[in-house]
């Protein structure tokens, strides 16, 4: 008797009577199930080809369908004798090409010969049928083709052909914001490791396209009617200055042609493409812009809801397992406001103008000047928000690269009123746009038209002092505009009971002091300025360049903090293994040591130096360690003293005390009037952003010691601290040292005290509560000293409500008369306005 024959193992495929079988032991597979059909593909894609040929060929059948119904005709037979007839595709069928979509998109990595075609077959759906596919359709074929780039098996520059002329055909805003999040999430990942520069040259290619097809052929700037601009179909433009706008701002693009594309754009005849690019380069988001930004930055970052899973924990079961989900919901919810705080410090250190922008522009001056006349030929087609943008855009240019286009200012002269909307943008850009090579004779009409119809009693004390501000602004750009007559009337306005006026008035005062005093009166010129006359000091010409360097301001102070700091880390050092060193010195000699005596050598002894030095070290003082202001008073102090005494006859002649007096005389005087000289340190070392960085932070720390003297020291040093404070403030919102930017606040001037804001006002709630016991009642269990427990009233609150849903406090809220519920009403309104003040 031979052995059982063991029953045959089931194979991984098995075809039966046309049904496929997985496995005997897991039973049949339903092959119109295709999410379980595609689990299996995936697996083994080599022994399901001919059930996802069967599928793709169900796929192609109801293309065709779908495409005759839209528009194309499939050949047969047809009633009417033409050979063709129009084919409706029922809605289970879209339902089922749906599903077949996705089917193919997700096993296109499988069956890559088969579905060769498929990515073109998606492409062509959208491009050219997009206004008859259905907007769940719509959705699958973006993310089929999603999918498709995710899974290398189209290039980024195929994605991309796609995307981008259908950001201009979609009229869905959920599906534009989908594609152009796509589209930078594509550029983004593939400049990530290293730059791509054939991608980018690209893409920016398709932008410069996109932008140029709105253009004129000769590239001229025609600003056209909101209608006409529409009719034209130029809104692809405006999605091409928003992906490159966000290409600049991740900092992936920062190149030239980026700024050349939007440059481009900011002449665009399409409003709201020319807005963008304008928006752009004042670095001031769109609305839209700015919450798409936020929103994609904070997609990651939501995190579960921390209400609900406290109110869960209120009325449900208490759990360690819901407990513990209530703490890392809160320590994420902690974490995630410490990032967007960080976040929002980052803005602000930002710089808010996008001067790099403007500083890698080709052609400042073509650039302007077709600004300028962009701006011009549009006058009454552009509304006044426009208008300003462009003036400060403009401004900005001319400021950076000391351009000069003379009918700006007889154009910004014909809005200079009092009235006039958005005036305090215009005064700056007026004053942001002078500078050192601006001709004097097109500033003074304008300097006279201010000072006309802002500086006179007919007007508030605001717009005085606005005036003022606007005139000492553009004087400080180029002081050669004033003339004086109307300086002296400026001037005479520092006696005015209004502080924000006097201020001003005083402010142009101080400025010619510095730069002209002859200009003055003898009366108003100060110290300073009188000394400057009497020395012949002459001022600054016409078109002299001020950004060359003469010398280092405060580099005294640098060096000698790093010579203390030096000396005291060689002492330091010097000290370690001294005894080690010594000890094996003297270890190792065994006796005197021999001293050559030969004056040849280089290493003799010389008594006479020897004893120099000693000299030298006896008298050597030690460092003082006094604060600058008392090393200054007792400087003086010694100065009467010994000027005493010249007085009382000690012998000294009068030539010394004439040269005592002169020496004190240019210790008086600014620093600004020496000499400049090249320390020895500037001239051996190459200072570094943080020895700049120290070198402002000293100067800082100086002129706060030297402004807490007294007398006329004491008031040039509080000058000086000011000047020093507001340049600091300057180049943290300008970003670069070139690139100085005006704000509002530097032309309204000093104003009353404004209404708090909502943090200003916690802050000043949170100071007033430091040092005392905690504001509140003690009534609860958590306030009092003594632990003890709730009320009664705090448990209803947290009961489950099937516990008092038949209680009288709720049956009675539902019986309530209507008078009733306006009370209860009127009184929780009430309570909660007290609860807001």
């Amino acid at each position: 008797m031979g052995k059982a024959v063991a029953p045959a193992r089931p194979t991984a495929v098995v075809r039966e009577n046309g049904l496929i079988y997985r496995s005997k032991a897991r039973g049949l597979q339903d092959t119109s199930n295709l999410p379980a059909l595609q689990n299996l593909l995936k697996r083994e894609p080599a022994a399901y080809t001919e059930e996802f040929l069967a599928q793709w060929n169900h796929y192609e059948s109801l293309r065709r369908i779908y495409a005759s119904g839209i528009g194309q005709h499939v050949e047969g037979s047809a009633a009417d004798g033409t050979g063709v007839h129009a084919v409706r595709m029922s809605k289970d069928q879209q339902e089922q090409f749906e599903q077949l979509l996705s089917f193919v998109a997700q096993l296109a990595p499988s069956y890559p010969q088969i579905t060769a075609e498929f990515p073109q077959h998606v492409s062509e759906l959208l491009l050219e049928h997009h206004t008859s596919l259905s907007p769940d359709l719509r959705k699958t074929c973006f993310r089929a083709l999603t999918l498709l780039r995710n899974r290398h098996v189209i290039s980024s520059e195929a994605l991309l052909k796609t995307l981008f002329p259908l950001l201009s055909v979609t009229t869905s805003s959920e599906m534009r914001t989908s594609i152009l999040h796509t589209i930078v999430q594509d550029l983004k990942l593939a400049n990530h490791k290293s730059k791509d520069p054939r991608l980018n040259r690209m893409v920016q290619g398709l932008l410069f396209g996109m932008v140029e097809r709105g253009m004129n052929a000769d590239g001229s700037s025609v600003v056209l009617r909101r209608a006409d601009a529409e009719l034209k179909g130029r809104t692809e433009a405006l999605w091409a200055v928003r992906v490159a706008s966000e290409m600049w701002r991740r900092r992936i693009w920062n190149d030239t042609r980026t700024v050349a594309l939007l440059a481009m754009a900011c002449t665009h005849p399409h409003p709201k493409v020319q807005a963008s690019a304008v928006r752009f380069f004042l670095g001031d988001l769109h609305a839209s812009e700015q919450g798409a930004e936020d929103s994609d930055e904070e997609n990651d970052d939501q995190g579960p809801d921390v209400g609900r899973l406290e109110h869960q924990r209120k009325v449900g079961k208490k759990t360690k397992a819901g407990e513990r989900r209530l703490k890392l919901a809160q320590a994420q919810a902690r974490r995630r406001r410490k990032e967007q705080a960080s976040k929002a410090l980052d803005k602000e250190d930002q710089d808010t103008s996008n001067m790099a922008a403007i500083h890698l522009l080709h052609d400042p001056q073509a650039f302007a000047e077709g600004l300028f006349e962009n701006l011009s030929k549009g006058d009454k087609r552009h509304p006044l928000e426009m208008k300003v943008r462009l003036l400060q855009l403009l401004s900005r240019v001319m400021s950076t690269h000391r351009l000069t286009i003379l009918s700006f200012y007889s154009y910004v002269a014909k809005y200079l009123m009092p009235h006039q909307l958005h005036i305090t943008l215009i005064l700056v850009s007026l004053a942001q746009s002078v500078h050192d090579q601006t001709p004097t004779d097109v500033l003074t009409p304008v300097l006279r038209k201010i000072a006309y119809a802002f500086v006179h009693p007919g007007v508030g004390a605001e717009v005085v002092a606005a005036g003022i501000n606007t005139i000492r602004e553009i004087c400080r750009r180029q002081p050669w505009c004033m003339e004086e007559d109307l300086l002296e009337d400026l001037v005479a306005y520092r006696r005015s009971k209004d502080k924000g006026v006097s201020a001003a008035s005083r402010g142009l005062m101080q400025l010619y002091r510095e730069v002209n005093p002859a200009m003055l009166r003898r009366a108003e010129r100060g110290k300073a300025g009188s000394m400057a006359l009497a020395q012949g000091k002459m001022p600054e010409r016409f078109g002299v360049d001020r950004r060359e360097v003469h010398g280092i301001q405060g580099i005294e102070l640098l060096e000698q903090h790093l010579k203390e700091r030096a000396d005291d880390e060689e002492d330091e050092a010097g000290w370690d293994g001294w005894e080690l060193e010594s000890a094996s010195d003297s270890d190792s000699s065994g006796g005197w040591i021999n001293v050559s005596s030969d004056e040849e050598d280089g290493s003799h002894f010389s008594l006479e130096h020897s004893d120099l030095d000693a000299s030298d070290n006896e008298d050597a003082k030690p460092k003082d360690t006094r604060p600058m202001s008392e090393r200054v008073r007792e400087a003086r102090r010694e100065r009467r003293e010994a000027r005493k005494r010249k007085e009382q006859g000690d012998g000294e002649s009068d030539e010394s005390e004439a040269e005592d007096e002169a020496n004190e005389d240019q210790k008086e005087e600014p620093t600004s009037d020496k000499p400049d000289q090249f320390s020895e340190l500037a001239m051996t070392k190459i200072l570094t952003p943080a020895d700049f960085a120290k070198l402002n932070e000293l100067r800082l720390q100086a002129a706060e010691e030297e402004a807490k003297v007294g007398g006329a020291a004491g008031a040039r040093a509080r000058r000086e601290l000011a000047a020093l404070q507001l340049s600091k403030k300057r180049m943290s919102a300008s970003g670069s040292a070139g690139g100085e930017v005006l704000d509002e606040s530097d032309i309204l001037g000093p104003r009353k005290k404004a209404k708090a804001d909502y943090e200003e006002r916690m802050a000043s709630i949170n100071s007033g509560r430091e040092g005392r016991e905690k504001y509140g009642s003690r009534k609860g269990k958590k306030n009092k000293e003594v632990a003890s427990s709730s009320t009664n009233r705090q448990k209803a609150k947290g009961k489950n409500f099937q516990m008092i849903a038949k209680s009288w406090g709720v049956r009675s809220k539902k019986n309530a008369s209507l008078r009733e519920k306006s009370k209860r009403l009127r009184k929780h309104v009430t309570q909660a306005k007290k609860r807001m003040k």
